[in-house]
């Protein structure tokens, strides 16, 4: 069974998130619970040390008036437990750069909003992650977390999966397809986007013919462009455009 941790320090989104998270399991006959609802992070981090395992955890970025946000909150759940999930939840879409800088990583993000149905879709997108990932044979694991690329002769990168944002093709040299990352770096290789896609795993989706996105860390989709958590964008096609928008849980913002 997936366990699931909520931490926000506001005692009615609180609310909110444990009763969407209740109906998300409920409705889909997830084999998961939630195991620990709180609205004071050190009763989390006491829960984790007193049931040590892997959890998915939702976790509010700002966290009040406390000597911890949300982001070193997620270093020490990392510490205690490195395969833990965490799901950043946030009011402000800008905030989840914030995340990406700092280096700990983030299987998702979902923005707090008046639209129930909007934040259900993103709950069960990962708690249904989290369990087919839980689920994942140790011969797929590699290829779920990290990829090599080749950018010379004998000459190789090794990047996180989970922290690329999307892969686009080169526009400047024929056959070469771009890698972008999070943390504002690139790295382009001898490829094409098919064989990127068919590497990269389930969390990733093409929005574009020549563009392949990573789901788990977009927050909007806006006049033919896909937004991610750190203000970049990709190009997003009219023929993909209801596909990207299911697939990564978010609402349609344009009426193209």
């Amino acid at each position: 069974m997936l366990g699931l941790i909520i931490c926000d320090d506001d005692r009615f989104m609180l609310g909110i998130s444990v009763d969407l998270a209740k109906r998300c399991i409920k409705e889909n006959g997830f084999n998961a619970a939630v195991l620990c609802a709180t609205t004071d992070f050190r009763e989390a981090l006491r829960f984790i040390e007193k049931n040590p395992g892997a959890y998915l955890h939702f976790l509010d970025i700002d966290l009040g008036k406390t000597s911890l946000n949300g982001v070193d909150v997620a270093r020490v759940i990392r510490r205690a437990e490195p395969a833990s999930k965490i799901v950043f939840v946030t009011g402000h879409a800008d905030m989840g750069i914030s995340v990406l800088k700092s280096g700990v990583e983030a299987f998702g993000f979902i923005e707090k909003t008046t639209n129930e149905e909007k934040m259900l879709s993103a709950y069960k997108k990962y708690i249904n992650l989290a369990l087919t990932n839980t689920a994942t044979t140790d011969e797929d694991r590699p290829r779920e977390g990290y990829i090599q690329l080749s950018v010379g002769i004998d000459e190789h990168v090794t990047l996180p999966v989970s922290q690329i944002l999307y892969v686009e093709a080169d526009k400047s040299v024929s056959h070469f397809i771009c890698y972008h990352t999070v943390d504002g770096s690139s790295v382009s290789v001898r490829d094409t986007i098919e064989n990127a896609l068919n590497s990269l795993g389930e969390s990733f989706m093409k929005s574009h013919r020549s563009v392949v996105i990573n789901t788990n860390l977009v927050v909007s989709v806006a006049d033919g462009l896909v937004k991610f958590a750190d203000g970049e964008t990709a190009a997003c096609s009219f023929r993909l455009k209801n596909e990207v928008m299911k697939k990564c849980g978010v609402k349609k913002r344009d009426n193209r």
